[in-house]
């Protein structure tokens, strides 16, 4: 009976007055840190852990620093901004946290040494201990993985963190690679090799002047590198800086933006003559470096790739990334995937310069923006356009782009940031939510976003009156109204690949639950989180509710709640089910980590994915329906698009919008080039053989079946097509090329084996 009142004075504590419900006890708290004023995710009062990782190091850093009444620790921005900036520096860092903290002692509670007065206050009876003091040492990394066997860490002076009287007299650490126990000095690296491609455990020893010692074991996840299957000649990694700052909403001043190149020569005679530019999109801290860049240009079952494709005809691949760089103006970190879609197009602006300047011959260039980078090509080119500038380009591909927004679910957001900024402080969701829907792209192309929906004056609770879809203010609109006035490039061909169905096939049914699970923290604790998608037209609906619960005498008692309510246009249903390139939900578990709270949501969800680019603004059609089907009559800026009949992944490359892709690139070279063999037809996708049908009888006919290389498959000449005329073949799946020739023309078609 202690445990279960103990255990429901604490959670309404931190539910209904936090810091303030402990004003009077401070005077009491010998280390002024009270644990009780957060609550406890970690559990590191009750279960502290002697083998930890990086999320569970820097969820200790996080409910300290809050539950600290001098405010002694760094902001925990700090610690996320030295993760971020590893991938700068190629270093990893390490931290040391010293600590001493309080919570209230259960035995206090029992005996009644320690109450609740008037004001909602603890207050504490004379000559009382109500206290219970705990030590901890921990050190770990701030990364949570390495990706390759040798790596740098680093201990910097400011990630050393002692709030008590004690002073450290060594650091030792074991990298377990055979070099034994090492001195960890401030400021000096050290180089480790570990032995093999797996998890790997660090020992720390921490000791003290005193004569005593802490120990604790970290671990880090191996995650192996992108690697390119073949790579050939390639430029060095070169950094770009814009020549033309920019100045976002929330910029004091205008600054150049930053970016990073690799060319990708040809597979021919390796001369820069034919490029062709792909753009990174939405990569919040550099999760997808130059390799895995490329790799989003694979298609098919067996592994095909469009750049490698691409390079087999003579064209060379420049890929433009946005990482993660220090701003030369201020000093500052910047989250180069994540910026103002218009600073990054500044660096195409910058690089299209460059590669006009370096290149061979005519050949003008090809652009290619895939989803967020779709945005960035856009900007860049009729920003150049406008400005006299001469991008030199001949083809402009947009892929997946939202040209009139994203879409993430409400419910989703509201959700996410309760548990980043409310009373859980949930560190591991603080850096999604940061990273994935508060960073200034998202702002920008949220079409709904939850900084539109906050009460007055609190990071985390919801306006109930504002429940139409609006964006992050200042941000969303002026972005579009910016992007609207701007147009299209004028002097690029402008093609457009969809990966949202064309027909009106819906990504589920508007108002579905996607979650209704309670979560079992502890025998006495509970939370209970129900989730909905989007309502339809012109009605309202809860998409968010999470109460956390404590049980009394056998009765569960909600100690606090959050809720968000949501309402679709009378023109449109809401944006989650709508048509459109999806969210796979399960590529985010893994950034879940050791997070149980974070795992056990993601395996109880009831859905896969969500709309998250609409059909429509990936083609550029205005229209207040989501919903409406691609047709004929669609307004769209794009004078060719290809648009399937299912809903797909986000960006995902399939055999048929590849070949589309190659068609526009290579400037139409499957179309017919003459009159003769118009009428065969060929039956797509093809099975063991390749079938033909023609109205006609064409003799003498030449007929060549190659790969995307160019390499010849079949060669037959003197072949009678009549009827119907079926070749056998043996081919694996993926893309080929038949040409059909004899003294009346040529027709060259495309096959398909899947």
């Amino acid at each position: 009976m202690t445990k279960k009142i103990t255990l429901l004075s604490l959670l309404f504590c931190s539910a209904l007055g936090f810091a303030q419900q402990f004003e009077v006890l401070k005077s009491q708290s010998q280390t002024k840190i009270i644990y009780d004023q957060v609550i406890g995710l970690s559990d590191v009062a009750a279960h502290p852990k002697s083998t930890i990782n990086a999320s569970y190091f820097k969820q200790v850093y996080y409910e300290l620093q809050r539950a600290d009444s001098e405010n002694r620790f760094a902001d925990f921005a700090l610690l996320t901004n030295e993760t971020t900036r590893s991938s700068i520096t190629h270093q990893l860092p390490l931290s040391i946290l010293v600590t001493e903290f309080e919570s209230l002692s259960t035995e206090a509670i029992a005996r009644e040494d320690v109450y609740k007065n008037s004001q909602d206050q603890w207050v504490a009876k004379p000559n009382t201990t109500v206290f219970t003091t705990h030590n901890l040492a921990l050190a770990s990394a701030l990364n949570p993985t390495i990706s390759g066997l040798t790596n740098t860490f680093l201990l910097k002076n400011n990630l050393i963190f002692n709030t008590t009287n004690k002073t450290i007299s060594a650091i030792l650490a074991n990298f377990n690679d055979g070099q034994g126990w090492r001195t960890v000095t401030a400021n000096q690296t050290i180089t480790v090799t570990f032995p093999n491609q797996a998890t790997q455990k660090i020992d720390f020893r921490i000791q003290f002047t005193d004569g005593t010692e802490k120990n604790n074991s970290a671990e880090l996840a191996y995650i192996p590198a992108v690697s390119l299957r073949n790579p050939g000649n390639t430029s060095a990694i070169t950094t770009i800086n814009a020549s033309i700052p920019y100045q976002g909403v929330e910029d004091p001043a205008a600054y150049l933006g930053q970016g990073e190149y690799e060319i990708f020569y040809d597979n021919g005679n390796g001369v820069l003559d034919k490029p062709i530019i792909l753009l990174d999109g939405f990569d919040p801290n550099d999760g997808r470096p130059i390799p895995a860049i490329y790799g989003l240009l694979n298609y098919g079952l067996s592994g095909q790739n469009l750049a490698d494709d691409l390079r087999n005809q003579g064209f060379d691949v420049i890929i433009l990334n946005f990482p993660n760089y220090t701003q030369t103006e201020t000093g500052n970190l910047l989250n180069g995937g994540a910026d103002y879609i218009q600073r990054n197009a500044m660096v195409l602006v910058e690089l299209l310069n460059q590669i006009n300047a370096l290149k061979v011959g005519t050949e003008k260039n090809v652009v290619i923006g895939p989803s967020m980078g779709g945005l960035i090509a856009r900007y860049g080119l009729r920003y150049m356009e406008q400005n006299s500038l001469n991008h030199d380009t001949r083809l402009y591909l947009s892929f997946d782009a939202p040209h009139y927004g994203a879409n993430i679910p409400i419910g989703f957001q509201h959700l996410f940031n309760y548990m980043a900024n409310g009373p859980l402080g949930d560190a591991t969701v603080q850096v999604f939510v940061d990273a994935m829907i508060k960073s200034n792209a998202s702002r920008q192309m949220l079409i709904d976003q939850f900084e539109g929906h906050l009460a007055a004056g609190s990071t985390f609770e919801f306006d109930t009156a504002i429940v139409l879809p609006t964006g992050k203010p200042n941000f969303r609109t002026a972005f579009q109204n910016e992007l609207n006035s701007m147009g299209f490039p004028t002097l690029t061909r402008n093609v457009a690949i969809s990966n949202g169905s064309g027909n009106g096939t819906t990504n589920g049914t508007p108002d579905a639950v996607a979650m209704d699970h309670t979560f079992n923290i502890t025998t006495t604790q509970r939370a209970i989180i129900n989730l909905r998608l989007t309502p339809n037209t012109n009605t309202q609906n809860q998409v968010s509710r999470f109460r956390a619960q404590a049980s009394v005498f056998g009765f569960w008692i909600t100690a606090y709640e959050s809720l968000a309510n949501s309402k679709a246009p009378t023109t449109s249903a809401g944006l989650d089910t709508a048509p459109g390139g999806t969210f796979d939900i399960s590529g985010l578990a893994g950034a879940a980590g050791s997070n149980a709270l974070l795992t056990e949501f993601f395996d109880n969800l009831l859905i896969d994915a969500f709309d998250f680019v609409p059909t429509n603004s990936s083609l550029g059609i205005n229209i207040p329906n989501w919903y409406t089907p691609v047709s004929a009559a669609s307004n769209t800026p794009f004078v060719a698009k290809y648009v399937p009949l299912a809903n797909e992944a986000h960006v995902t490359l399939t055999p048929e919008n590849t070949l589309f892709a190659l068609n526009e690139i290579l400037n139409n070279v499957f179309a017919v080039q003459e009159q003769a063999f118009a009428d065969i037809a060929v039956q797509n996708p093809i099975g063991n053989s390749i079938n033909l049908t023609s109205s006609k009888i064409y003799n003498d006919v030449q007929l060549i079946v190659t790969d995307i290389s160019g390499k010849t498959i079949v060669h037959l000449e003197h072949q009678v097509i009549e009827g119907s005329y079926q070749l056998p073949v043996n081919l694996t799946s993926g893309m080929y090329f038949l040409t059909l020739q004899n003294e009346s023309g040529k027709i060259t078609k495309k096959l398909i084996r899947e």
